[in-house]
């Protein structure tokens, strides 16, 4: 697959976000029911998403996060990207990698899962 796919625009714009601080940016490409699955355990929704980073992400220095889109798997009206992620500077350095899936709504992807696991 061609890396010109619109997801992998989505996922550059939602760590250029991260990186600004911008939780509204960030939250743009996120669907209302988005389903997260984190070390620390599982959020539902993009309000609890908004609520755990406001009161955790943006508390402290966020950091630097950068991203790289390892594949894309292109179902139709849904994506499956693997991402590898790397975030510094901030109260917890860490890496890993997170499986990410998006569905098409008309002409825009949203996040509607996001499994991400910290290297060892």
């Amino acid at each position: 697959m061609s890396s010109l796919h619109p997801v992998y625009e989505v996922v550059y714009a939602q760590c250029q976000a991260w990186n600004d601080g911008d939780i509204g940016g960030f939250l743009s490409h996120v669907a209302q029911d988005v389903v997260y699955v984190t070390p620390g355990g599982l959020v539902q929704g993009r309000e609890a998403l908004e609520e755990a980073y406001r009161g955790d992400w943006r508390s402290k220095p966020g950091g630097t996060l950068t991203v790289e889109v390892d594949q894309i798997m292109d179902h139709g009206n849904a994506v499956t990207a693997v991402v590898q992620y790397w975030l510094s500077g901030s109260a917890e350095d860490r890496s890993g990698w997170s499986l990410l899936m998006f569905t098409r709504t008309g002409e825009r992807w949203e996040l509607v899962a996001d499994a991400t696991m910290r290297k060892a």
